[in-house]
């Protein structure tokens, strides 16, 4: 039996405490050492774990739920003297229906006007890329106030992030007049998983949201984001590109993305361009640029990621690529997102870019790996050069408090 057993009677009293609260208020209660807060901490989880396992099946059984389908409980109501709740696993209840697409699209559009595609004369040909990636969309990144760092991630703080994007856009429009193409491309894990695991299922995965808010915020954040860009006539063509080939969200990302899809034809009757890659890694070309787009990690295959710092195996991988593919243009980009952090490496035949996470570290990577950085770029590309302007935009990120 644990030595901290006999402050059973004192956690079951205070329930409604997180873990790292009730510890702080056993310590303080009984002049414990703060040495020994980790400890209590982990001891008081597995004794809410026991209770809550001793009373779960009495309270599925009143509410008329069936056990085998109850994945996870957390504290959100009371039942029987027990702050709990349950996530039931049923099909109906996890999916999104044709209805909810429906709904979605129609509260987007509920303002909607005919806009008016501005078509101003460019002022030198030139393309500019705005790279999103890792947004992780549903993350909580601060699950039951514990983690090291206590990052806020919502629908608010999505938003607000989206509005830094639109207006770092006008501002390039501000310094260099219009462009030729703007190209707004996602690298992947758009959503952070779906029913509370990645796609290709894997551990549990704390999240704020459920599926259909995560596809609610998602198709009304980016479509706003293309809406707001094409009618401030930035470049004379639009392309958004978008990667659905990920560790994280799959296909429910390939989801989103075709909504979106559907609803720009509406708006903008072909006048802006969509992409949604399905393969690990596509190809595009832009004058005498090619343009090599992966999310960095498969939605089936691949156990690791490509890595962070190019090595051999890599550099002979992507060029067989190029090979095959028979790709000559002057200037060859590898562009992936996966590992949240910025690098640029070129070698003799390719440059190679990781981009930033525009979420903050999960509590998995916080106490793996310590904080990181999050934000978007933003690549300046003359048609017919590789003089090309890479800027990083970095969030200051919220603070829970």
């Amino acid at each position: 039996m644990s030595k901290w057993h006999q402050y059973d009677s004192f956690i079951l009293s205070n329930l409604g405490l997180t873990n790292g609260k009730l510890a702080r208020a056993i310590i303080s209660e009984y002049n414990l050492e703060d040495s020994d807060f980790n400890a209590i901490k982990s001891y008081v989880r597995r004794c809410k774990k026991r209770q809550d396992n001793s009373s779960i099946e009495e309270f599925c059984e009143a509410k008329g739920i069936p056990r085998e389908k109850v994945s996870g409980y957390w504290f959100k109501g009371e039942y029987n003297g027990h702050n709990m709740s349950v996530r039931v696993t049923e099909d109906e209840d996890s999916g999104i229906t044709l209805e909810d697409v429906e709904d979605t699209v129609r509260s987007v559009l509920s303002d909607y006007k005919p806009i008016n595609v501005v078509s101003n004369e460019i002022a030198f040909e030139s393309a500019l890329k705005v790279v999103i990636s890792d947004a992780h969309v549903g993350l909580e990144p601060n699950s039951d106030d514990e983690s090291m760092f206590g990052y806020e991630y919502n629908k608010e703080v999505f938003f607000e992030n989206l509005d830094k994007v639109y207006d770092q856009v006008i501002k390039q429009y501000k310094e260099y007049g219009t462009f030729e193409l703007l190209i707004l491309e996602d690298l992947g894990d758009l959503a952070d998983g779906w029913n509370g695991y990645t796609t290709r299922g894997g551990h549990k995965l704390p999240q704020n949201m459920n599926n259909k808010e995560v596809f609610d915020v998602c198709v009304e954040g980016r479509f706003n984001l293309i809406r707001r860009i094409v009618e401030s006539g930035v470049a004379k063509k639009y392309i958004i590109r978008s990667v659905t080939n990920d560790n994280h969200s799959g296909d429910f990302s390939w989801m989103i993305h075709r909504t979106v899809e559907k609803m720009t034809d509406l708006c903008f009757e072909g006048n802006v361009k969509t992409e949604i890659l399905n393969k690990f890694m596509e190809h595009f070309y832009w004058g005498d640029h090619c343009f090599l787009v992966t999310h960095g990690k498969s939605k089936l295959h691949m156990k690791h990621g490509m890595p962070f710092y190019l090595n051999d195996k890599t550099v002979n991988w992507i060029n067989n690529y190029i090979d095959h593919h028979e790709i000559k243009a002057k200037h060859i980009h590898v562009c992936k997102g996966d590992l949240h952090r910025v690098a640029y490496e070129r070698t003799v035949k390719f440059d190679y870019t990781n981009y930033m996470s525009f979420a903050p570290a999960s509590a998995w990577q916080q106490e793996n790996f310590s904080t990181s950085y999050s934000g978007f770029s933003l690549e300046i590309i003359p048609k017919w050069s590789n003089e090309i302007e890479r800027k990083n935009i970095y969030f200051d990120l919220k603070k829970k408090r």
